[in-house]
């Protein structure tokens, strides 16, 4: 109103401070992809100051590395983790962090204790009021195991993560599918099949789960519930050039050269 302030702050109580670090944060990922790593570093340190906590730490620690203050890095890391233990994109990045150093020994350490009982409220045996972050952080995890080579691992990881992914429909479609891939590599089309239909259950237009679902169909000879697979998975995301080619792929063993050349066009978008 004309006499004072905006209606809406009067009607709204507001947080200035977690407002106010949410976009140091901001500025501070700004100008660390623009290079200016002291403007960055002092973004970051305002952000956390202003209360953004685990965001602003993760962002800080990454600039450190990139600057070689390793140290600097891990510590930041740690203290995001003290902030925020059930913060698992925190985890997961420094886990990262440890990897790229090569102590993939360090990179285990630091998940097993972010799920360890009594870490925090949603990791506590794997249940809680957000299990999607759960989720996230297992899949993390199995992400971490599959690189390091232990693919066994990392399948036993995506399936509990994919089970406690209810909490969110992108966690859980993520870990089912990263299963399916994991049993595709095996060899074991059935079980591949069954997790990429789980995960369709919950996100029936995704289009890597489709084709997913599709290429175990194919491998399983059951090739017109494959085609219609690979046909949604291209309508969903026409640029899918790996479904596009994958559908060619099948079509041409079959014989069928005029579709088996419309794949592989559609593969080169």
């Amino acid at each position: 109103g004309a006499a004072g302030g905006s209606p809406l702050s009067e009607a709204v109580p507001l947080s200035p401070l977690p407002a106010a670090g949410h976009l140091f944060q901001c500025r501070g990922a700004l100008l660390h992809r623009a290079g200016r790593l002291e403007a960055a570093r002092a973004a970051y340190r305002s952000a956390v100051r202003h209360g953004c906590g685990a965001p602003a730490f993760v962002g800080w620690a990454l600039l450190e590395e990139e600057a070689g203050e390793h140290g600097e890095a891990a510590g930041l890391f740690s203290r995001g983790a003290d902030l925020e233990p059930e913060h698992a994109p925190l985890h997961n990045a420094h886990a990262a962090f440890a990897e790229r150093r090569g102590d993939t020994d360090g990179a285990r350490s630091i998940f097993r204790a972010a799920c360890r009982p009594g870490a925090c409220g949603q990791a506590r045996s794997f249940v809680g009021p957000d299990l999607s972050r759960c989720s996230a952080l297992l899949h993390g995890w199995g992400q971490f195991e599959q690189r390091a080579g232990y693919e066994r691992r990392a399948a036993v990881l995506f399936e509990r993560a994919a089970r406690l992914g209810r909490g969110c429909a992108d966690d859980c479609a993520r870990a089912w599918h990263a299963l399916g891939s994991v049993r595709l590599r095996q060899r074991r089309w059935d079980d591949a099949l069954e997790a990429f239909e789980r995960g369709l259950a919950g996100s029936p237009r995704s289009s890597p789960l489709l084709l997913g679902a599709g290429l175990a169909r194919a491998s399983l000879q059951q090739h017109e519930p494959a085609r219609e697979l690979f046909r949604r998975a291209v309508a969903e995301e026409p640029r899918h050039g790996r479904a596009w080619r994958a559908w060619g792929v099948m079509e041409a063993r079959l014989g069928e050269v005029e579709q088996a050349r419309r794949g592989y066009s559609g593969g080169l978008c």
